[in-house]
């Protein structure tokens, strides 16, 4: 896939280039298509291995007991392609951040459940350590291939694993986890419901209601999907698309993350992104 639309992108550069240059030269810019198609797919994979961690430090302006460092992953995306060492990986890097809450934003699953329950990829959750454990929300891709309630039940098993769909729940009796499906029809009002008193962590797979986050008052939105486009130029389409597309931005009194996500979609390469783990610090 990749290879095919870098390979379109630049014959077309070619193409351009050769009706520029008729006439002034005999060099035909189509013969370095192939190798620089090559060379991108090379630098693409390098920067979907090579893991970086993104920090934000968050002031919690008197809202928080005591200081919080979160964890965030989003689109991990494990199946035929991401597999247990990605997983591995993973587990690593997030226990070397010793968080005392980890946040899953969406698509933990690629798509099909069959080859992650084969190879028993979910395990992996069970050796991440945190205080408060992790929170896993419900992306479109967990939805897509139709097993999302064995997803959840098996996840739920697990100690210290809470899939949180269209609820909530009360940390440390400080503040609140709360997670709405993707797709849900659910009003987040209805969600956040007698949780005005303390502040409230919330995960949203796609970064597309920031206005009614907002109108609801939530300290922190956490979000993933939009990968950054994972791949020039799929950047400049979600910047267009969504409020915020990537990083941190404050809205009023509502803070909100979007990460590029720690897998990929399709073709496991990234290119003007790279493979992240999100460290949140709430001071």
């Amino acid at each position: 896939m990749a290879f095919i639309i870098y390979g379109e992108i630049l014959y077309i550069v070619a193409f351009i280039g050769n009706l520029l240059l008729k006439n002034r030269t005999d060099i035909t810019l189509y013969k370095f298509v192939i190798p620089i198609v090559v060379i991108l797919l090379v630098i693409g994979t390098y920067f979907k291995k090579v893991t970086v961690v993104k920090e934000y430090e968050i002031n919690s302006e008197g809202k928080f007991k005591k200081p919080i460092n979160i964890a965030l992953i989003s689109d991990i995306h494990l199946g035929y392609i991401n597999g247990n060492s990605s997983m591995e990986n993973l587990v690593k890097k997030v226990n070397s951040l010793n968080p005392d809450l980890v946040l899953v934003a969406g698509d933990t699953v690629d798509m099909h459940l069959k080859p992650v329950i084969e190879k028993n990829m979910l395990e992996n959750f069970k050796n991440i350590k945190s205080r408060y454990g992790v929170f896993i929300n419900i992306g479109n891709h967990d939805i897509y291939g139709g097993k999302v309630k064995e997803f959840t039940d098996r996840l739920n098993s697990y100690k210290n694993i809470n899939v949180l769909r269209d609820g909530k729940i009360l940390i440390d009796d400080s503040f609140y986890v709360a997670s709405r499906d993707n797709y849900s029809k659910q009003p987040l009002s209805e969600i956040l419901k007698d949780s005005e008193e303390k502040p409230v962590l919330y995960m949203q797979h796609t970064p597309d209601t920031i206005d009614e986050t907002v109108k609801n008052k939530v300290f922190l939105q956490v979000s993933g999907h939009t990968h950054r486009g994972q791949f020039f130029p799929g950047s400049l389409f979600t910047k267009k698309i969504f409020k915020l597309d990537y990083g941190y931005k404050k809205f009023q009194d509502t803070n909100v993350v979007v990460s590029s996500g720690y897998g990929t979609w399709g073709p496991p390469i990234r290119i003007g992104t790279q493979s992240e783990i999100v460290l949140i610090k709430i001071k």
